[in-house]
């Protein structure tokens, strides 16, 4: 655990050093009654807080549990918000760390602030899980247009996403797809952020990724961000996995800090639930 909390924090020293400048691209303003009908066609997502809490999502309503992710949240919000950053990618070393209920635990913990609003899309399309996580298989035609048709402009965000309450929207994943580094280079993916951003005017857009070390997917995306969160796994995450990491995804993009997950302990530092415990590092510019 000590290497482990070590190559945190040299992470963390270094991203001074090795981070990208990412320029934050201005998005024309619009009459908020714009937004708000394209916000209120999306079909609500119906979710079951039982099967939330089983799958670890607990960032709906607030309390203890979700305390670590709202402290996440807002250093998140906060440090993004300063350098005039929109879009946020999340990814880890290997499979199994947890960074899809990362992600929607920071996605839902958003969606509590009354005044944000923010798009999550799960672009970890050779392994999708959201709709396992959330519940939601069964609300949309599976058959239907998903990520990658919306990806490349063949559907509309009204056509897959979402909506969980006033400010979050979400666009899960369907069946795997195997092509997907393919998918993530094509040309029309810039275009088709830009239009989801102008149509729905997201404070905040977060990307759940592939893990970085097992495929290309994660480094075909990253021109597409202006930062990106990493999340390691105590006990299973390797010092080495995470300085690769770090020294990849560096040479693209800022890295915002790494988060800690699935530890069993709390400090001051951390907060934690049953097993897990999250620590969060500030990217240094």
């Amino acid at each position: 655990m000590e290497r482990l909390q070590a190559a945190i924090n040299k992470a963390r020293n270094n991203q001074g050093e090795t981070a990208r400048t990412t320029r934050a691209r201005p998005v024309p303003a619009q009459p908020r009654d714009d937004t708000s009908e394209a916000w209120e066609a999306l079909p609500e997502a119906q979710l079951t807080p039982k099967l939330l809490r089983r799958n670890r999502i607990v960032t709906s309503e607030a309390g203890p549990e979700a305390t670590p992710f709202d402290m996440l949240r807002t250093r998140t919000l906060r440090h993004m918000q300063e350098q005039g950053w929109r879009r946020l990618a999340i990814t880890s070393p290997t499979p199994a760390c947890g960074k899809s209920t990362v992600t929607l635990n920071l996605a839902l913990s958003i969606a509590r602030q009354s005044a944000a609003k923010a798009i999550e899309i799960e672009m970890d399309m050779r392994r999708p899980s959201q709709n396992q996580l959330l519940g939601l298989r069964g609300q949309r035609d599976q058959n239907g247009p998903g990520v990658p048709e919306l990806l490349t402009g063949d559907a509309n965000f009204a056509d897959v996403g979402f909506r969980y309450g006033p400010g979050l929207a979400l666009a899960t994943g369907n069946a795997p797809v195997a092509n997907a580094s393919d998918i993530l280079l094509d040309d029309r993916i810039g275009q088709t952020l830009d239009s989801i951003e102008q149509a729905y005017q997201p404070q905040l857009m977060l990307f759940d990724m592939s893990p970085l070390l097992v495929s290309d997917d994660t480094m075909a995306f990253m021109r597409h961000v202006d930062c990106v969160l990493i999340v390691a796994a105590a006990e299973r995450s390797s010092v080495t996995e995470i300085d690769r990491c770090e020294r990849e995804l560096a040479s693209q993009t800022s890295v915002l800090g790494v988060v800690l997950n699935k530890s069993r302990f709390s400090t001051s530092e951390y907060g934690g639930y049953g097993d897990y415990s999250y620590g969060y590092g500030d990217a240094k510019r």
